[in-house]
């Protein structure tokens, strides 16, 4: 069942907004967990479990970043594990939070906070502790350099405020396993991680751990494959929707049909994504490298050079010198189709979450987030070319799927 009711309530003219206190991605994890006896404080609306029996001894919850909503729509009845789960489970669209990016999401995911809390606002963090702009998830410099070498006086904790869900649901006696394709640098203590190499592996692991009597009873897997080869190519590619059914083939075949049938009567599959994508076309995005007097209006940093823009390009943060905020705001909104918000702006509409804001979140976001309709604003050449592209407000961007079904009810 696709609920395309809950679209319709979610819809906003231009631009969606996070619905946080509802239909959310933020609330996406602490629900899993509670299905399970772990006392999470966010919970989805009763409804997206509609027609599915959650009495089970097991959840695995199936992470596809970059996989929005939109596309699930387009490709479900050519994908057969998407298909499954519209036909026979149930699938119901959540907003992404803003910044409608991984870090940010994946941050809210392991720590159960919002943006607004945990303080990560973008792939490109200003940190003043060090004076300068890190790459959150890899934990590097803009030139790529391990951040801990460059700057071994900070730590990779210091990023983020809050504390590993899994924490919480262990001490309630869940637990937890992880699988991802590199060393994960999320907030997870807590939980048990593993790596795999393909995701023929993560299937075949995934099966294993089901079928292993005193496995853990929460599995997340997180698989960024769609994710890579949208920004490359975009969703419209052939090479796209190639690497879509490879993911959920392998999928299918292990954790649905392949799992012993007795353990796929008390095993319930949960599938989500963080964002999905919005196509651009690289010449149209906006360069802001020859914007002489957006750079002259940034604050300095302690070299006296200009602090960069950071976040990403569908999420643009300035940190600006003082009192050119309305001026560099008129000057951005008359040249392109956008959306800015001050910080306090940003606060009051709820932009980065439903929480009080934290000191950390008051230093790291811009004075001025500028959010295109639907092309990138950035100043480097590596993320100007890329065709797929999120991190704003778009439909493509902040509709994400949530399906649920047991794995019994999936198999053919």
């Amino acid at each position: 069942m696709l609920r395309t009711d809950v679209e319709r309530s979610l819809l906003d003219e231009g631009y969606l907004f996070p619905d946080y206190e509802g239909y959310c991605f933020a609330n996406v994890n602490p629900t899993a967990l509670s299905l399970l006896g772990a006392d999470c404080d966010r919970r989805l609306p009763e409804r997206v479990f509609e027609g599915v029996d959650t009495d089970v001894d097991r959840v695995v919850l199936v992470f596809l970043d970059g996989y929005g909503w939109e596309h699930w729509k387009r490709d479900h009845a050519d994908v057969p594990l998407l298909s499954a789960f519209s036909e026979r489970g149930t699938v119901t669209p959540l907003t992404s939070i803003y910044p409608s990016e991984t870090a940010a999401a994946t941050t809210t995911f392991h720590t159960g906070r919002t943006p607004v809390e945990h303080g990560v606002l973008g792939w490109d963090q200003y940190v003043q502790e060090i004076d300068a702009p890190l790459q959150v998830l890899p934990f590097a410099t803009r030139n790529g350099d391990p951040a801990d070498e460059a700057y071994p006086e900070y730590d990779r904790e210091s990023l983020y405020e809050g504390s590993s869900i899994y924490e919480r649901a262990a001490a309630d006696g869940v637990e937890s396993r992880h699988f991802h394709p590199f060393d994960a640098h999320n907030p997870s203590a807590g939980a048990t991680e593993r790596t795999y190499d393909t995701v023929a592996d993560l299937g075949v692991d995934l099966r294993q751990e089901l079928e292993t009597e005193d496995g853990a009873d929460y599995l997340f897997a997180y698989l960024p494959q769609i994710d890579e080869i949208a920004h490359a190519v975009g969703t419209g590619d052939e090479r796209y929707r190639a690497r879509l059914q490879m993911v959920t083939e392998c999928l299918r075949r292990e954790v649905v049909e392949g799992v012993d049938p007795a353990v796929a009567e008390r095993t319930l599959v949960l599938l989500t994504a963080d964002h999905g994508i919005v196509d651009t076309v690289p010449d149209e995005n906006v360069d802001l490298r020859g914007d002489d007097e957006l750079w002259d209006a940034l604050r300095r940093d302690g070299d006296g050079d200009p602090i960069p823009p950071v976040g990403s390009p569908r999420n643009c943060h300035l940190f600006l010198r003082d009192g050119t905020v309305d001026r560099v705001r008129e000057r951005i909104e008359s040249r392109y189709p956008c959306r800015t918000f001050t910080r306090e702006e940003a606060i009051e509409r709820g932009l980065f979450g439903d929480a009080e804001p934290s000191d950390l979140f008051r230093r790291r976001c811009g004075d001025l987030i500028v959010v295109h309709r639907d092309r990138g604003m950035w100043y480097s050449e590596d993320e100007l070319s890329l065709v797929g592209m999120h991190g704003g407000l778009t439909r493509e961007e902040m509709l994400v799927p949530f399906a649920a079904a047991r794995v019994s009810d999936l198999r053919e």
